[in-house]
């Protein structure tokens, strides 16, 4: 049987001087008090919320010590017994087997998880995936059986830059948009996160700063991290990054670029202004710092479009990243990248260290859907479809959820959703899906941690009817959350000493 936590393990005292997140050096407390011995094998951990009061600490601090610690191998986490030692030399393994949890690098420890399918029965709205109605499968299934006629798809590889019919038709797709893009110009890539990838690897050396939004897109100060960047985060403001706060970053980081996602940003939903465009564009220019412009949801606008950061650039400093997955469905795992002449050759030589060819037979369907005008027939409905699904899902929340506030974006898929306070988004997150919904709690799209005080809710994902259904489960999680924490007190009381 576990035993309680051992009452001579010293007091934790947070270094607020430290550059170490908060739970690190818990964790890094925690981790030195069982391998002296402090906390002996089979203890259990004081539960998350106790410890959190405790400390004086919030309990996503708790929570991420206590994950680190799984990692390292020396906590295991168990269903009614909570977090159990489990061992005291990290290094050691069960019948001397590799300890492969202990190899993997810290990056790879803090990593946020990848996103799981919904298991039956569970209304996802976690995920950012579009669901299979709003995807034009049939015409791309015509695509594929006209494209797999010809034995070159399928026995050759497509030349490093990307297969030029499909290059001459996303340029051209770029020009109707206003951007000057020739097809010599573009590099094509698995996916967009290929692409934050090939950037990253090309401009950063370890060391570098990297300045974002916060929050943002997860898998990008992943990829940027992962490169050896330090990622330092730009408060938003309804209209976007706060251009002051963007000009101290630029000058206190003197970073390598900045990543932006200015259409329907993942995963706030805010469209920037065209006067916050204009001045973050004078900004970037004036301090020589490139920006990487993701440009995955702009075409999914509800209204009418405003320009890319690429279309207003005139200094030479926007990288345009795109993506078929936002738009099309995420089969056929192609973006690209729009540089500046100059920095391509440098990107297509880092794309060659990671991908010598990206699958000809993906390039080559989509090239012939975009040919014969697949998505220009594609895009009106799904923008109807999706500007659909939000009105539905806006309308379940405010009958469902009423303590959530939310705006009301203008496109792209997804819904940022302010809880009330105290309530932590971790919490809520697995509040929800024990009630049958998945959600995707905010605070891992913060580049610097911490707590959002949001959750991001996707209305592409789910089919539409289990919108309203999706709502319902969730209002039920909060309710269930904020009943605990007004009795939360009082237990508190009676619990003994």
């Amino acid at each position: 049987m576990a035993r309680a936590a051992a009452t001579k393990e010293p007091e934790f005292k947070a270094d607020p001087d430290s550059a170490e997140p908060l739970y690190l050096q818990l964790a890094g407390h925690i981790e030195r008090s069982i391998r002296s011995g402090r906390i002996p094998l089979d203890t259990r951990l004081p539960s998350e919320r106790l410890y959190a009061q405790q400390l004086g600490l919030s309990r996503t601090t708790v929570t991420a010590a206590y994950q680190e610690l799984m990692a390292l191998g020396l906590v295991r986490g168990h269903v009614g017994r909570g977090t159990v030692v489990i061992a005291d030399e990290a290094d050691a393994a069960a019948g001397g087997a590799v300890a492969w949890p202990q190899l993997a690098s810290r990056l790879a420890r803090a990593a946020p998880a990848a996103s799981q399918e919904p298991a039956p029965g569970v209304v996802s709205l976690g995920n950012g995936w579009l669901h299979p109605s709003l995807v034009p499968a049939a015409a791309l299934a015509a695509c594929a059986a006209k494209v797999l006629q010809s034995t070159e798809c399928v026995t050759r590889a497509a030349p490093l830059h990307g297969l030029p019919a499909l290059r001459a038709a996303l340029a051209g797709c770029l020009r109707a948009d206003g951007v000057k893009a020739a097809a010599e110009e573009l590099l094509i890539t698995g996916g967009a996160q290929q692409g934050l990838n090939v950037v990253a690897r090309s401009l950063v050396s370890p060391g570098d700063a990297v300045v974002c939004e916060s929050p943002t897109w997860h898998g990008a100060f992943a990829a940027f991290r992962a490169a050896g960047a330090e990622v330092a985060g730009v408060a938003m403001d309804r209209e976007g990054p706060l251009p002051a706060a963007l000009e101290d970053a630029l000058i206190r980081l003197r970073p390598k670029f900045v990543y932006l996602i200015p259409s329907f940003q993942c995963p706030s939903g805010r469209l920037m202004s065209l006067p916050r465009r204009r001045a973050i564009l004078d900004l970037c220019a004036r301090f020589r710092t490139p920006i990487l412009e993701s440009h995955v949801y702009a075409e999914a606008h509800f209204g009418a479009p405003l320009p890319s950061l690429k279309s207003l650039d005139s200094a030479g400093i926007v990288i345009l990243q795109g993506s078929a997955s936002k738009l099309l469905g995420p089969a056929l795992r192609l973006g690209w990248l729009l540089p500046p002449a100059p920095a391509l050759p440098l990107l297509a030589a880092t794309k060659a260290g990671l991908d010598l060819s990206t699958p000809l037979l993906n390039q080559a369907i989509l090239a012939r859907f975009l040919a014969e005008g697949g998505q220009t027939r594609h895009l009106p409905a799904f923008r109807r479809a999706l500007q659909a699904r939000r009105d539905a899902l806006l309308a379940a929340l405010a009958r469902h959820c009423p303590e959530l506030r939310c705006l009301a974006p203008q496109g792209g898929i997804y819904v940022w959703a302010q809880l009330p306070r105290p309530l932590a988004a971790q919490e809520l997150e697995a509040a929800a899906l024990r009630h049958g919904v998945a959600v995707k709690a905010g605070d891992a799209f913060l580049p610097e941690g911490g707590a959002s005080g949001h959750i991001r809710l996707c209305y592409a994902a789910p089919e539409a009817g289990e919108i309203e259904t999706g709502a319902q489960r969730l209002g039920r999680a909060l309710r269930e959350l904020l009943q605990q924490q007004r009795a939360a007190p009082v237990a508190a009381d009676l619990a003994p000493v």
